[in-house]
């Protein structure tokens, strides 16, 4: 049996000379083959649905296939600049418009400043190589005239006398010519002589020891100095002194030395914590941290990661180093507990505790700002070197502090008048440049991370004891990312403990231009036997040299 059937109208144009309106024509099928012409419709319909959404899933495959070759593209370029590139993130400021130029030599429009800065280093680079076949006449010839040996150092005369027959000969003159010597170290024994005397009353009578940095031990507090300084300050691990010992014709056992080192730190800890009060009722530090491996691990056959928390004291240039198994807030309870008001740091998130306490004021780094977009140059050049180009005035303003040696009062007449206004356009323009940057990429996370932190990159304007970076800090813990790369690691939390004793103090003597031997010769003997009150003294900032 054939069920009900359906009328369908189609309309066609009749193709010939004679008519061409439009026809009605009926035509009449099964309402089975209706449903499967239906059926099919619909099946149709969603395979095409299924092949748009395949042809979306491939573009969106492609654009972040496209997305992925950029952002590799940039670390390339990344890592190329900074195993080749300068190191330096200083750069010119572009002219103002404004200032009328002396020279009338022209200049073109729309100058790429990096590639006016490529072709210089070119230029020069040309000028500078060296080439045998032919002398350069450019330029104005320098002088290398050597400059006269200080008449400070010691001098060890000899006479040269010619091997012609002198008798009869008159001296008419001499010529002098120095040169630097060098004599290898001396070592010796100090053999201490104690003469014991009995007295007519009976009474023996002997003199006493002098005081000594470790009593128990043969080390004199020259040895103990000389290896602290080598180790700390020069960054040469301790292994290889004892290889050096050895070559010189004296042994000493690695665990021998290592115990003389703590035992040294333990001497002149009581100066350590006097730093630590120093640090405390500052007003204004700088804090910074590092990564610091100890052998010491719970984990067997791994090492363990510590970090050295580096503060610095603008005010008697000094770093106090702590070290601390994690990175956590608590490392920070030190200043915490001082009576410090303003913190300068990094981004790290552990710093924001100074935003959240009543009276304390969190300062940001103008130069962590500045090295996100000097990394997102290679990714977007024209955005990054605006951004790049205004910090720099910043730091022009800073410069131009310096150089006329201004007062606070006017050290904040100016960075209000100069600088903030330069901080309010960089806000303005990271507003705006937010929804048109690509989510995640270089330039968005440096806008971010400086559109996060203005207004603790904008306290520096109104103190003038703030600076505009913490570069200070920075520079203090270069020494110890060398000494990580000689020593690697340290055998225990309590070497790192020692260690971060003397990174303190001898970083002290570096900051404030001590010998560190003499200072650390002398604090070894005198600590033992001073006054509490006057372990200040024995600070490098000041020790009365």
């Amino acid at each position: 049996m054939f069920g009900q059937t359906t009328l369908f109208p189609y309309f066609y144009s009749m193709k010939n000379s004679q008519s061409t309106s439009p026809s009605s024509l009926s035509v009449t099928i099964p309402l089975e083959k209706y449903q499967v012409m239906l059926d099919e419709l619909k099946s149709l319909k969603q395979e095409v649905f299924e092949k748009g959404q395949e042809i979306l899933g491939k573009e969106l495959e492609i654009l972040g296939n496209q997305q992925e070759i950029e952002r590799l593209r940039w670390r390339l370029a990344l890592q190329e600049r900074l195993c080749w590139g300068r190191s330096s993130e200083k750069r010119r400021l572009p002219e103002d418009p404004s200032q009328l130029r002396i020279c009338f030599e022209e200049v073109p429009l729309q100058a790429d400043p990096l590639e006016e800065e490529v072709k210089a280093e070119k230029e020069a680079g040309k000028e500078a190589a060296y080439n045998r076949f032919r002398k350069s006449f450019k330029g104005k010839r320098v002088s290398h005239a050597r400059k006269p040996i200080a008449q400070d150092i010691p001098r060890q005369k000899k006479v040269l006398e010619p091997e012609e027959d002198l008798q009869g000969a008159v001296r008419i003159g001499e010529e002098v010519t120095e040169r630097y010597a060098v004599q290898p170290r001396l070592l010796y024994v100090e053999h201490l002589i104690r003469p014991r005397y009995k007295l007519p009353g009976g009474r023996i009578v002997i003199a006493p020891l002098p005081l000594m940095a470790h009593p128990r031990s043969n080390a004199s507090e020259s040895v103990l100095a000389h290896i602290a300084v080598a180790k700390y300050a020069d960054h040469l691990p301790l292994n290889r002194q004892i290889e050096i010992f050895e070559r010189e014709g004296i042994h000493l056992p690695a665990s021998t030395v290592s115990n003389w080192m703590m035992a040294a730190a333990q001497c002149i800890e009581p100066v350590y914590n006097e730093l630590r009060e120093t640090l405390k009722e500052s007003r204004y530090v700088q804090a910074d941290e590092t990564v610091h491996k100890v052998l010491e691990s719970d984990k067997p056959g791994s090492l363990h990661q510590g970090y050295m928390w580096v503060f610095y004291i603008p005010h008697c240039n000094s770093p106090y180093i702590e070290y601390h198994p994690g990175r956590g807030s608590t490392a920070l309870g030190t200043l915490l507990s001082g009576k410090t008001v303003i913190v300068q740091s990094d981004g790290y998130s552990a710093y924001e505790i100074f935003d959240k306490l009543k009276g304390k004021v969190h300062a940001g780094c103008w130069a962590h700002a500045r090295r996100k977009f000097v990394e997102a140059e290679l990714y977007d050049p024209p955005s990054s070197r605006y951004a790049l180009d205004q910090i720099g005035k910043l730091y022009a303003v800073e410069k131009e502090i310096r150089q006329k040696e201004l007062n606070k009062a006017e050290a904040v007449a100016i960075r209000q008048e100069k600088a903030y206004p330069v901080i309010t356009g960089l806000e303005k323009w990271a507003v705006e440049n937010l929804e048109k940057t690509p989510h995640d990429s270089p330039l968005d996370k440096a806008i971010r991370y400086m559109y996060k932190r203005f207004e603790q990159l904008s306290h520096y304007v109104n103190d003038a004891d703030i600076s505009i970076d913490n570069n200070a800090v920075e520079r203090t813990i270069r020494p110890l990312t060398l000494n990580r790369k000689n020593s690697l690691f340290s055998g225990s939390h309590q070497a790192a403990h020692t260690a971060a004793i003397f990174f303190s103090l001898l970083g002290a003597c570096r900051e404030n231009n001590v010998d560190p031997y003499r200072w650390l010769m002398d604090c070894l003997t005198k600590v033992q036997d001073c006054n509490p009150k006057n372990y200040k003294h024995l600070l490098p900032h000041n020790w009365n040299k």
